[in-house]
């Protein structure tokens, strides 16, 4: 007996830095098609994502949500694939990278996402009701952050000079070399490594400042993904956020997965 195809309820895209991966749900919220192709050009994506999802049962016709990095700052980005998608897919929204993180963790609920990658930002709220704190990217890095850490290895080097023509992923590289030093007992690596733990534990505290009770924080980025950088950040956190209680949940689900939640407009399930 032929097996039946489930048609496509809903479909997210998470835009990521190197990969863009694309979900399909069904009605049950079960993920039925999957894809995933290296990040290029934003103006390059709906060439990809129309013949992707047109070959999806029922793919054209369910809503779609579209997450990708610099959606708050950048307002042409959505814009331009409300346009270059219509009467081709049904694109309901783009959101940040960051908004389609959230959710994944918190199913839509309040909670604290921080992100500590090549930059560093908290995200506070709920999806549509975002205070954010930090991210403003100034020439020495967002302090804590990936480039920030960067840039202090090649200082370090005596090569801070290159940092002008390396570009923010590029200069961020280098945080890997300075853990490592770190790591080794470095003294001077092993200190700028804590500082940048302090710098990022306080910038989680500015964020839930004025709030009373336990905060709950999920955590993103390259950065933290280090496991000994995220002991030392989470020891560090739990010091400047004292008497609250603070407690680290992971996302439940896929990026992806979570914008195609956000396009149905449910929220996650335990």
């Amino acid at each position: 007996m032929k097996r039946e195809k489930k048609a496509v309820a809903a479909i997210g895209t998470d835009r990521g830095g190197t990969w863009t991966r694309v979900a399909a749900l069904d009605a049950s919220l079960r993920p039925v098609k999957t894809a995933r192709f290296r990040t290029r050009p934003l103006r390059s994506l709906p060439k990809k994502l129309v013949p992707l999802i047109s070959a999806w049962p029922g793919g054209t016709a369910a809503p779609l949500v579209v997450a990708t990095r610099g959606a708050f700052s950048k307002p042409w980005k959505s814009a331009y694939l409300q346009k270059a998608l219509a009467g081709k897919l049904n694109l309901k929204a783009v959101i940040s990278d960051a908004e389609a993180a959230h959710y994944a963790a918190f199913g839509g609920k309040r909670g604290f996402l921080l992100i500590a990658g090549t930059g560093a930002v908290v995200f506070g709220g709920r999806p549509g009701d975002f205070k954010k704190t930090g991210g403003f990217n100034p020439v020495s890095g967002d302090p804590g952050s990936g480039r920030w850490l960067g840039r202090h290895y090649l200082k370090l080097r005596g090569r801070l000079g290159e940092a002008r023509a390396m570009g923010h992923g590029r200069s961020a590289a280098y945080a890997k070399k300075l853990l490592l030093l770190a790591l080794d007992g470095h003294y001077h690596a092993a200190g700028i490594a804590a500082l940048a733990q302090e710098e990022l534990a306080g910038l989680l505290k500015a964020a839930a400042a004025g709030g009373r009770g336990p905060v709950k924080v999920a955590l993103a980025g390259g950065l933290i993904k280090n496991f000994h950088f995220r002991a030392g950040f989470i020891k560090a956190a739990r010091l400047a956020l004292a008497p609250r209680a603070v407690s680290f949940i992971e996302a439940a689900l896929p990026a992806e997965q979570a914008a195609a939640r956000m396009a149905l407009g449910l929220k996650r399930t335990p």
